[in-house]
């Protein structure tokens, strides 16, 4: 039985109706009205939960054997790291996954290390830590870069292998033995702990094995210095360097970046025989450029013209008539070379010497001063004195006997 409202509208009566559920409701009506409304439910409780798991589960890292991390060292034991890398449980770094850049002992609770995940056990979920494989890892694409943009990288070398050197770069590299300098290596152990200058030359991507040279680094210095060199040479300067070579016509010196020669004419005033009567290995010496090729590179160089003049030196001595103990330098059939002082010479022409006399290179004679040209430099003079020397006996002594006016002696270039 339905119960009426005294309002007529459907809605009250269908509201009254079927809150009291005494009778069936009418179907159309039904559908013509309006769904009753649901009560607002808040889900603030529930949505701080959903929160606190979401930051719960971020906060639990996503670890994989490679990965690299960086973590902090929570305990510190004989020969082994504890290592907080945000996962369930701390990653133990043993001593011996150090780099040789870190010392043990001075590391402490606290510190922080980039690592990797060296191997995570399937039984128990421990993780295995490296520092020296995340080294070598970062390291591994920093010498990708330096190899892609020519650099220039530092590594201490740390041992002797066969065939070369092995350097610490964070990652092991190798440095063949004729790859440390320009001239061969003697001992290669005294390399060790000692700092090179490398470009690298070869790598292995898949074995991550890098080969490196610092002698490309030092040709490639000694080629800009040539060139920076070339451009301010000129003749006639005074330049300081270095004695690099000794061979039997002359000594070799750097003048920093290029080799010039000094002949055995240009070595001294007195006549040598050998550069080592003059000059030894490293020596650094005060040189006058003689003449320079800018195009092949090759410099002649004085050093006489930086000592004394011995004309000016033993100008008291140099007269006509004067009687000196000379040294013979050179015998030949037609004159002698005599040294009167050092870097002076004479010639005794024939007729001036008793050619039944045996002479020797080193024999000390008593020399009589004949004639002396100081605008030539050519000096004659007579051991037995018995004629007049012809002038035109002067133009048969070659030059190349170093007997003539200074600075015409034999010059043979680099």
């Amino acid at each position: 039985m339905a119960v009426k409202s005294k309002n007529k509208d459907e809605g009250s009566y269908r509201t009254i109706s079927t809150t009291l559920d005494l009778e069936p409701q009418d179907p159309q009506a039904q559908a013509a009205a309006p769904a009753p409304a649901v009560p607002e439910v808040h889900h603030e409780e529930e949505d701080q939960l959903a929160l606190e798991q979401r930051l719960y589960e971020e906060s639990l890292k996503v670890l994989d054997e490679g990965q690299v991390l960086t973590g902090v060292i929570v305990a510190k034991y004989q020969d082994e790291l504890l290592v907080d890398i945000g996962g369930k449980s701390e990653g133990i770094l043993p001593f011996r996954e150090l780099s040789l850049a870190i010392e043990p002992k001075e590391l402490k609770v606290g510190d922080t290390l980039e690592v990797m995940i060296h191997r995570i056990d399937d039984q128990d979920g421990q993780l295995y830590l490296s520092e020296r494989r995340a080294r070598a890892l970062k390291t591994w694409e920093k010498v990708i870069e330096a190899h892609d943009n020519d650099e220039v990288i530092e590594a201490t070398v740390t041992q002797v292998v066969k065939g070369g050197v092995l350097v610490d770069l964070g990652m092991r590299g190798f440095v063949p033995a004729s790859q440390i300098r320009r001239q061969p290596v003697g001992n290669l152990d005294e390399l060790v702990g000692k700092k090179l200058r490398l470009k690298v030359i070869d790598l292995d991507h898949k074995r991550h094995r890098v080969v490196l040279s610092q002698r490309q680094v030092l040709e490639e210095e000694l080629n800009a210095k040539k060139q920076e060199l070339l451009g301010t040479l000129q003749v006639g300067q005074i330049r300081e360097g270095v004695v690099v070579r000794l061979a039997e016509f002359g000594a070799f010196v750097d003048l920093g970046g290029i080799d010039g020669l000094i002949h055995n004419s240009e070595l001294s005033y007195a006549r040598i025989k050998h550069p080592s009567e003059v000059v030894k290995i490293g020596d650094t010496v005060s040189v006058e450029v003689m003449k320079f090729d800018p195009e092949a590179k090759k410099v002649s160089l004085s050093l006489k013209h930086a000592l004394p003049d011995p004309w000016v030196e033993h100008a008291d001595k140099l007269w006509e008539g004067n009687k000196l103990v000379a040294q013979v330098v050179k015998v030949t059939p037609n004159y002698l070379l005599v040294e009167i002082v050092p870097g002076v010479l004479a010639m005794v022409p024939k007729g001036e010497f008793d050619a039944s006399v045996q002479y020797s290179p080193g024999q000390e004679v008593e020399v009589t001063l004949l004639t002396i040209n100081h605008g030539t430099r050519r000096i004659t003079g007579s051991i037995q004195h018995v004629a007049d020397v012809a002038p035109e006996e002067f133009d048969q002594i070659p030059l190349e006997d170093g007997f003539g006016p200074i600075g015409t002696e034999l010059q043979q270039t680099v």
